[in-house]
């Protein structure tokens, strides 16, 4: 554990802002987004064509990402499936996952509000300087964005995209960093226990390119002209069937 002293109203006011599933955005996303034979709603995750094999078949795994830089730290990164083409800019193989939520705490930082309380904790930690004022920045935000989550034991965070491609992201989509727990309460690593099943289900017909260091992710065919009517429910229906959904450029 590293973080600082919190004033106690502004330590308040996090807690208050964290909601327990089924209350929360948290909920109004997952029940856009299909569910699998149990009832279970229904996350995407789009890897590089490389490792798509390993979800060919049951038994494999989502990754845990540990990469210092990503938006919420260590965790596992997937959109719900009421947004199928929002992170295809990853990767052509789209892993279809379900997962259960019940009793998870969810930080929403799509709200402005909570992203000023978590700007205003993270300010009164005693590695902020090191974070905002060295060439370090992304080890440190990752320590910080970690104990943010363990402190307040945030099983989800919510946000919104912050690398785009015309097309497939939107400013309104939301994305998901979920926390998986060692025995001791801090985040573990390697494969992720808390999807169920996840499975090869999309395969995308485009490749993309870093543009403005990642910021934004140029579609090399630039085919797509709009967001496909049904697909979430088209990929759903793939899922249960265990069949393949081709979704061209």
């Amino acid at each position: 554990m590293i973080g600082g002293p919190v004033p106690a109203r502004l330590d308040a006011a996090i807690h208050a802002a964290i909601d327990t599933f089924p209350a929360g955005s948290l909920q109004v996303v997952a029940s856009k987004s299909g569910t699998d034979p149990n009832g279970l709603p229904l996350v995407i995750k789009y890897v590089p064509t490389q490792w798509g094999a390993s979800y060919l078949s049951a038994g494999g795994q989502l990754k845990i990402s540990t990469t210092p830089g990503f938006t919420w730290g260590t965790g596992t990164y997937v959109a719900p499936l009421a947004f199928p083409l929002s992170s295809m800019i990853f990767g052509r193989i789209g892993v279809v996952a379900a997962f259960d939520p019940t009793a998870w705490r969810v930080f929403d930082a799509t709200l402005p509000t909570n992203q000023a309380l978590y700007l205003a904790w993270l300010q009164r930690q005693p590695i902020y300087r090191l974070a905002a004022m060295t060439a370090h920045s992304a080890y440190y935000n990752q320590f910080l964005r970690d104990e943010f989550r363990i402190r307040y034991h945030i099983d989800s965070v919510l946000f919104r995209p912050d690398q785009h491609s015309a097309g497939y992201t939107s400013s309104s989509d939301v994305w998901m960093a979920v926390t998986d727990w060692r025995p001791d309460g801090t985040i573990t690593t390697g494969d992720s226990a808390r999807f169920v099943d996840p499975r090869l289900t999309v395969l995308a017909e485009e490749e993309f390119e870093d543009q403005l260091y990642g910021v934004y992710r140029r579609p090399l065919l630039q085919l797509t002209t709009g967001r496909p009517p049904g697909l979430t429910a088209q990929i759903a229906a793939a899922y249960a069937a265990r069949k393949i959904v081709r979704v061209s450029a």
